[in-house]
């Protein structure tokens, strides 16, 4: 072969090969509502919210936010694996057991994620750090100075444990937001916030949480909003924040609530510190205007 040739022929080759390493796989271009995936805790799955398709120990409504998402895009393919009580381990690394003895463990939620996966909708890590746990100690039946208030304990000897719980919560998410993206590194993924769940100062006593302390429940709350803000578009994520356009809708309110506070709200949704079905409607409506780049 001459010179020119050989030439010509390492050139094609290297071409070639070129297209082979960038030519970009099928299903790059796969619409986001060709394989939906829901991943999360009891904020995601709707407990006690009816109807209920899953009980022990999901208790998933199937009118939780996914399967609203799901019908608006229309999803070709959804799997719902959001899961009550679910931590990030359980999303990753640890099948989550059931409280009966006879219901099987539910199976790592990343499980139900593929290469073929084109939209990822996750919330997650209130449970990492006991978050619900840590606002019921902040209960109060009596009016100030009656009882103790829990940001004072929380924050005594000026460091603040809410705080650092709350901050504690980054590694996790990032971990979890890289594993999807491995699994489906095709797929938008989409994490949230919780929620607007308790208005400035509260309303004791309709929710018996003293003022100081419904702020510091709030305030962690919106901490970690802002802490999974901070690491998704440094881990393959887009964040949608549910706290703002929650306001006016918080447990405190007697009608348009989207969420219960710490004791049961006005509607199906009576699980403390979960959102109403009216909320899970409305977050759907948030995630979707997102997806589609509305503002």
């Amino acid at each position: 072969m001459s010179a020119r040739r050989r030439i010509a022929a390492a050139v094609i080759a290297a071409v070639a090969t070129s297209f082979a390493i960038y030519s970009p796989p099928a299903d790059a271009a796969a619409p986001i509502n060709a394989e939906y995936v829901a991943l999360g805790d009891s904020f995601v799955a709707g407990p006690l919210i009816l109807p209920q398709e899953q009980l022990d120990p999901c208790f998933r409504s199937s009118v939780d936010y996914p399967h609203v998402i799901a019908q608006a895009l229309p999803a070709k393919v959804f799997r719902d694996v959001s899961c009550s009580s679910a931590t990030t381990a359980n999303i990753l690394t640890e099948p989550q057991k059931a409280d009966l003895p006879w219901d099987p463990a539910m199976p790592l939620q990343l499980d139900a994620v593929s290469a073929h996966t084109t939209l990822v909708t996750v919330t997650i890590g209130a449970n990492d750090i006991g978050l619900a746990g840590l606002a019921l100690t902040c209960l109060n039946l009596l009016p100030p100075p009656l009882g103790t208030s829990c940001e004072q304990t929380q924050t005594a000897g000026g460091v603040d444990r809410g705080a650092q719980l709350v901050d504690s919560a980054a590694p996790l998410i990032a971990k979890t937001l890289d594993a999807i993206h491995d699994k489906a590194p095709q797929a938008r993924i989409v994490i949230t916030s919780y929620a607007d769940f308790i208005q400035p100062d509260g309303c004791y006593p309709i929710q018996p949480v003293w003022p100081r302390d419904a702020n510091y429940i709030q305030g962690l709350v919106n901490r970690l909003g802002a802490v999974t803000a901070s690491v998704a578009p440094q881990h393959h994520a887009e964040y949608v924040d549910l706290i703002t356009p929650g306001i006016g809708h918080d447990g405190c309110q007697l009608l348009q609530n989207w969420v219960n506070v710490l004791v049961p709200g006005t509607t199906l949704g009576i699980v403390p510190l979960h959102p109403t079905a009216l909320g899970e409607q409305n977050f759907a409506r948030i995630i979707v205007a997102h997806l589609a780049g509305a503002h």
